[in-house]
């Protein structure tokens, strides 16, 4: 799968979807980079990983707050009541573009 589309407000709906699924406990930049590959298919790098945690925190959009696992730390994220907004936003949006892209023809 190409990677070059999982940007932006496509990339930001994947993983404030993700983080919000495990919203009482977090996730930590692992695991998300785990689940991504498991959900979607596609391999992020840590970089791109975690430039785009830091533009959803600095948003408000999610929130990270050190814990401690088996004797190591990691920052856990959450996602805010406003990323959980903009998330809904994204996905009605995408209901309807997605269908839209699926039956065009090239």
């Amino acid at each position: 799968m190409n990677r070059k589309i999982f940007h932006g407000p496509l990339l930001q709906s994947i993983l404030l979807d993700l983080i919000n699924e495990t919203s009482n406990s977090g996730l930590h930049g692992y695991a998300i980079l785990k689940a991504v590959q498991k959900k979607f298919g596609i391999l992020l790098g840590p970089s791109t990983l975690y430039l785009e945690l830091r533009r959803l925190e600095k948003r408000g959009l999610i929130a990270s707050k050190w814990g401690f696992s088996l004797g190591k730390a990691h920052k856990q994220y959450r996602i805010t009541q406003k990323g959980q907004s903009l998330l809904r936003q994204y996905l009605v949006e995408l209901k309807v573009i997605i269908p839209t892209l699926v039956t065009c023809k090239t």
